[in-house]
């Protein structure tokens, strides 16, 4: 009777066990959950049943249970990672010991359905298995094996903590679990009459057993009851540790990714960023969807910024659900040349696979935004980097479907700092517009009308950037005609829009020109770069605008400026008289005695001195000579920036000598990163971290608030510039400063300004 006892025990555990996998679907989606979580089952229950047979003490139980985690915990929580499946390697037995100790935070910050990633199939596979082994040794070797349920049910428990806030299965898993903890109950109660009636024993008698099994009924039908109240007054919806918990990821501590556009043409025109194989013709590659501005920049939002529509950074698992209607796509994308977080991407993803010789450690370090298609990475991306991706490329609507939509109610992030001659254009150009798409339009094709470029050499004078300076700029410069490239006119359009009430936002990223070879990866180059807006209109969804205008559409030339004036002729003037040769000295004869010298006496101690000086001054002289010229340039490098140029340019100018003087130190900035972030890196190296934060914030406020420094403002951070340099050499050897003084290495390649 032992064995049916323990056969009925070891069902009911695992049936209950097979409702918290269920309910673990919600988190993991359908697929190997099962496998982890059941295998985990019977692995306790093995266990368990084991150790009662054998009697084992408590430390032997759990030496087992440790060491089948181990063993088949690859197979069961990591199989993509286990060799052949199965066997296990160093990398899944250094991700399921991980696992045990940090799963529980990282499954509240990834995105469901998890599925298989990494080692995140450890939390079913450990709650199944603790829940089970517990159950079984409570139900078989305990005094009172009615409570058996108790821990499978603070496994179901754990389930619906980590899992989603949807839950569309709580209603059948509550009444399943509820059920059939009944008629385990049931019955392990009349076992235990029966024991007590063939032994005569008082253990248990009759009144405690009706006690806990009443206790537990009225818990179980207390949890029903309130299960299916829930699902009346808020179905499938509950609230879960994922809610109290803030992901980590804020991409607003990174500089804006706009601000490296022009970077693309200038330095990387024509280099290889990345290849597409599978790119559609026109299709626009993101890197960054920018729905938030503050006067200096346009940047992404994050889960910290408040708005609901603009979205959250968090990992993904194997399936990104509610991608959107379109057409289906699989492309795969390898990196070359480019470096940077943002990771390349086209249309809406709906699964992610890492495919490169990082793919383990990246797929840890990659976010995903399901609400702007914005993936980013951690560690930036590198050669040999590549990603496969299956997505929905949206459908554009027609201008007639346009003109008659009206945009939708979103909350996005504020874009503040709009300049009220942008606003005021933007209300006279849309001021004949009935429909907020109409308007929108409109508001293309007026931008569409001015002129392309992008500043460099043999371009039209164009300045770089799309602060709320350089947007009044766009208007006033070249006599109001519209001056630029897609990174102002995207950015204006958006700004316009907004000031209207239009929900719009920029998008960052690459867009070949030509219908791609559908047989071969297409390259994509810095040259590549652009820029465009999106609109979100009702039951069309979010719209591509594309206000720059075409490439060819140059500034024309100002004749009347440019002509040139002929010069009168003039005759050369005459050279200039030859002077005449000095003459020999007098052939006179040497005085008697002044060339029979004693030649044992011929010079001075003191000549002898003097000969002795310059014989050791040459080769001083030589080496000294580059040193009094880095000296020399450096000073005069230092002047120039300090008396040079307006007053924004001169506080750049003493924030450049800082970088240039931090890297004759060792402390070399980062090109790409902006003032702040060189700040904290420059700052934390030499030990003054605050003080470069606020030098930075004031260069920063000099170049871009487009206001007057007021007298002796920039005398002032040249002073506080060059005493927290000083302050900063200090904390390097003596020997790092002397040669900090005399190494040329910021004259090879000086801080740009």
């Amino acid at each position: 009777m032992k064995a049916v006892r323990w056969a009925s025990d070891a069902a009911a555990v695992v049936g209950l066990t097979a409702l918290v996998c269920l309910s673990f679907t919600g988190l993991y989606g359908w697929g190997w959950v099962w496998v982890a979580g059941m295998g985990g089952a019977v692995l306790g229950v093995g266990i368990g049943l084991i150790g009662a047979w054998r009697k084992w003490p408590v430390w032997l139980l759990a030496a087992a249970a440790a060491g089948s985690y181990l063993v088949a915990g690859s197979a069961l929580a990591m199989p993509q990672w286990a060799r052949w499946g199965i066997v296990p390697t160093g990398q899944t037995l250094q991700g399921l010991v991980l696992g045990a100790v940090q799963v529980w935070r990282r499954v509240l910050t990834i995105d469901a359905p998890i599925g298989a990633t990494d080692n995140l199939l450890v939390l079913p596979l450990l709650t199944t298995l603790i829940g089970a082994l517990v159950a079984i040794t409570v139900s078989t070797r305990s005094s009172r094996p009615a409570l058996g349920w108790i821990p499978v049910g603070g496994a179901l428990v754990v389930s619906f903590a980590f899992g989603v806030q949807t839950a569309p299965f709580a209603v059948p898993v509550g009444l399943g679990f509820a059920l059939t903890v009944l008629v385990w109950t049931a019955y392990r109660r009349a076992e235990q009459r029966r024991l007590v009636a063939v032994t005569g024993g008082a253990v248990l008698g009759s009144t405690v057993l009706r006690t806990l099994a009443g206790g537990a009924a009225v818990l179980v039908v207390a949890g029903l009851v309130a299960s299916l109240l829930a699902g009346i007054v808020a179905p499938d919806q509950r609230r879960v540790l994922r809610d109290i918990v803030e992901p980590p990821l804020d991409v607003r501590q990174w500089p804006s990714p706009l601000q490296g556009f022009r970077a693309n043409v200038a330095d990387h025109s024509d280099d290889v960023l990345f290849t597409v194989d599978g790119l559609p013709e026109g299709a626009g590659i993101r890197l960054a969807t920018l729905d938030a501005y503050d006067g200096i920049t346009a940047n992404p939002s994050s889960s910290v910024s408040g708005a609901r529509d603009g979205g959250r950074f968090t990992r993904i698992g194997t399936e990104i659900p509610d991608a959107g209607d379109g057409t289906p796509l699989d492309y795969t994308i390898t990196i070359d040349h480019y470096a940077d977080r943002w990771v390349p991407t086209i249309g809406m993803a709906r699964t992610v696979e890492l495919t490169g010789p990082r793919s383990r450690d990246l797929t840890q370090q990659f976010f995903y935004n399901r609400s702007t298609g914005t993936a980013v990475m951690l560690a930036p991306l590198t050669t040999g980097d590549s990603y496969r991706v299956s997505a929905v490329l949206g459908r554009q609507p027609s201008r007639s479907q346009l003109r008659t939509a009206s945009t939708s109610s979103l909350d996005l992030p504020p874009m503040v700092g709009i300049p009220d001659e942008l606003s005021a254009l933007a209300r006279d150009w849309t001021a004949q517009a009935g429909t907020d798409g109409e308007a929108a339009i409109l508001l293309e094709e007026q931008l569409r009308r001015g002129y392309y470029s992008h500043g460099l050499a043999n371009d039209v004078p164009s300045l770089a950037g799309h602060g709320a300076y350089r947007m009044t700029r766009l208007l006033m410069d070249h006599d109001g005609r519209l001056v630029g490239d897609e990174e102002q006119y995207a950015v204006a359009m958006a700004l316009m829009a907004r000031s209207l009430g239009l929900p719009a936002r920029v998008v960052y990223g690459y867009r070949v020109a030509g219908t791609p070879d559908p047989n071969q990866p297409t390259p994509v180059t810095g040259d590549d770069v652009n820029a465009w807006v999106e609109i979100a209109f009702d039951r069309l969804g979010w719209v591509e605008f594309t206000p720059t205008p075409d490439k060819s559409r140059a500034l024309p030339e100002d004749t009347t400026r440019t002509e040139s004036k002929p010069r009168p002729q003039v005759e050369n003037p005459p050279p200039p008289p030859i002077r005449p040769e000095p003459l020999p000295p007098d052939n006179i004869d040497p005085l008697p005695g002044e060339d029979d010298e004693d030649p044992d006496d011929q010079d001075s101690p003191l000549e002898e001195f003097l000969r002795v000086v310059w014989l050791v001054a040459i080769p001083v002289g030589v080496l000294g000579a580059p040193i009094l010229l880095v000296l020399g340039l450096k000073r005069r490098r230092r002047r120039r920036r300090a008396e040079q140029g307006s007053g924004a340019d001169r506080v750049a100018g003493a924030w450049a000598e800082l970088l240039d003087r931090s890297r004759d130190l060792g402390v070399v900035a980062d090109p790409q990163a902006t003032r702040i972030e060189n700040a904290g890196l420059v700052g934390t190296a030499v030990g003054q971290p605050t003080a470069l934060h606020q030098l930075a914030q004031r260069a920063d406020w000099a170049a871009f608030s487009g206001n007057l420094l007021p007298g002796g403002a920039v005398e002032q951070y040249w002073d506080d510039m060059a005493r927290t340099a000083a302050d900063a050499a200090q904390s390097k050897p003596w020997w790092r400063r002397w040669w900090a003084t005399i190494t040329p290495r910021s004259l090879v390649s000086p801080w740009k300004m």
